[in-house]
């Protein structure tokens, strides 16, 4: 990042730094690029999926964000430091609240528009041969119960098939009537002898598929045919617990990918709306008022999609002009350099970023690996502290750099034992726990499980500050345009990624080539665009300030 200092002159560039926030910028790309490829809660389920994906997404997402909020509270920090704080809240301010709200009115609507085209490509392919009228003659009792095809139920029950035939994974034509809405359809196989309490694989009922997806009347149906409320499937949950995690993005997120790989022909608004009515079928109690609706919505009303993290910025720059101003009262220079640049930093970091860590996915519905995501008007406060800590921390890094020692120089150690020990660790406590369910007992796990995330972080962080100290030290033209580039190429880059895997997720390749195909017509889709349509406009002034053209630069240095 380079400015002018008070005599007009450029001052110093840290092109490590600089380099290494644009690197977790452009990971953006990447991580979202990984989502079709990998059953994960994305619009976007491709035809060739691999598990590693799933790992790549947890391993990038568990650090790449806190290395930009680092980053960020440094910049900020150098910014207040040469120019003042009522520069540093102006440039702030041109930079990324305006940007933010630009974005939220432009780059937002994309998203969405894109997600609307890649439902649609999904329902075009859904309605192919495999759902043709020729293959109803062939099927069983649970394809056609999941069709709504009442005749062919009634025909095969009168010839005698068994009402509780199960699937590969246990389900019965009675879960797909019944998660279905198709009402008639389970009575039906209820007079044909279905097991109204039938269980699948996971241990989840009718009553409990109903409950997630269903409507009010079918889970009504269920209890007045004796299903039990009461029943625990395999993560100890009873059908009212199912409804009962307020509706936000992460349970909107997992709806979507539920709905999208049933094959279901249901609503969002729907499903939502229906919640209240199931609860209250369910023996629960809503007790919920049109203002706590209203704060609610606040929190978990998906506002910013990825462009959260300006939003996030924001707040945290607001909180950062308070310091300073402390500190400038205080005459405050610099914290210790103990507490910042020694071994030492870990014995309060590692303790403070647990305890928001320790919040993270608890009562959610997906597991994780990382920090959470709000994108609402008011960010959760367990993450805004979260993240808090590293932004602050980077403000107190850069003040503390005039001593000469610089943390990461042990990256050969801590890079290895991040990616190699503690983040398959990190997996195993917190993604897909096998041996460590019965190594640790059951109310440590949660815990050892934060804290081996905390400490991959940290691990990461201060390893890629000492990389790309080490390589990325001096100027390098080509990673200075990438640096230039990476605010523009994050901000428009999911749209795109949501068209591409659209278009290549039917096709008949390893998604090791599509992968890699995906995010380079991406990148390079978004590379030409900020050369012909940013750079040099008022649309790259407005992101990043004026830019010269080579022969200008030439000119002026000479």
């Amino acid at each position: 990042m380079g400015m002018r200092n008070s005599n007009g002159k450029e001052a110093a560039r840290y092109h490590d730094l600089d380099a290494l926030r644009a690197v977790a910028m452009l990971l953006g790309i990447a991580l979202h690029g990984a989502l079709s490829f990998v059953p994960f809660p994305w619009i976007v389920q491709d035809s060739e999926q691999h598990t590693a994906f799933g790992s790549f997404f947890f391993f990038v997402h568990g650090f790449r964000m806190p290395v930009f909020f680092v980053m960020s509270g440094f910049f900020t920090a150098m910014l207040w430091r040469r120019r003042g704080l009522f520069s540093t809240l102006r440039q702030r301010f041109l930079r990324v609240f305006l940007p933010c709200m630009v974005g939220l009115f432009s780059i937002v609507p994309l998203n969405h528009m894109a997600g609307e085209f890649a439902s649609l490509q999904k329902e075009f392919i859904r309605e192919q041969p495999k759902q043709s009228e020729t293959a109803k003659d062939t099927a069983g009792l649970i394809d056609l119960a999941r069709r709504g095809d009442l005749k062919g139920v009634e025909t095969l029950l009168t010839q005698g098939t068994d009402a509780n035939d199960q699937a590969e994974d246990q389900s019965s034509a009675l879960h797909w009537a019944a998660v279905s809405n198709h009402r008639e359809i389970v009575e039906a196989l209820l007079v044909g002898g279905a097991e109204v309490n039938i269980q699948s694989a996971d241990g989840g009922t009718p009553l409990h598929w109903a409950a997630f997806l269903g409507e009010p009347e079918t889970v009504k149906l269920l209890l007045e045919s004796g299903a039990n409320p009461r029943l625990k499937n395999d993560k100890g949950e009873t059908p009212l617990d199912t409804v009962l995690h307020p509706w936000g993005k992460e349970i909107e997120r997992l709806t979507v990918f539920l709905v999208g790989i049933m094959q279901l022909d249901v609503h969002l608004a729907q499903i939502e709306a229906d919640r209240p009515a199931i609860i209250t079928a369910l023996g629960g109690r809503v007790t919920e008022t049109s203002t706590d609706a209203w704060i609610k919505g606040l929190f978990l009303k998906d506002v910013f999609g990825h462009l959260w993290f300006l939003w996030f910025l924001c707040w945290l720059v607001m909180a950062f002009s308070l310091y300073a101003l402390l500190a400038t009262v205080t005459h405050l220079k610099s914290l210790p350099d103990w507490l910042i640049l020694s071994p030492l930093r870990y014995l309060w970091l590692l303790p403070l970023t647990l305890l928001p860590q320790l919040v993270m996915h608890s009562g959610g519905e997906l597991p994780g690996f990382g920090p959470d995501t709000s994108t609402g008007w008011l960010p959760f406060p367990h993450l805004l502290f979260y993240y808090a800590i590293f932004f602050f921390f980077g403000a107190f890094y850069h003040d503390a750099k005039g001593s000469g020692r610089e943390v990461g120089s042990r990256w050969w150690i801590s890079l290895p034992l991040a990616i190699l020990v503690i983040f398959p660790l990190g997996m195993e406590l917190s993604v897909k726990p096998t041996w460590s369910l019965e190594a640790i007992p059951e109310g440590l796990h949660h815990l050892c499980g934060s804290a081996v995330q905390v400490v991959f972080a940290w691990l990461m962080i201060f390893g890629l500050m000492g990389l790309f100290r080490m390589f990325c030290g001096r100027e390098r033209r080509w990673m200075r345009y990438m640096s230039d580039s990476s605010y523009w190429l994050y901000l428009a880059h999911l749209p795109l990624i949501l068209i591409a895997q659209s278009f290549v997720k039917d096709w008949p390749l390893s998604p090791f080539l599509k992968f890699p195909l995906v995010c380079a017509a991406v990148t390079l889709v978004l590379l030409l665009s900020y050369q012909l349509f940013v750079r040099y406009t008022p649309i790259g002034t407005f992101l990043n300030g004026p830019r010269k053209r080579r022969a200008q630069e030439l000119s002026s240095a000479d």
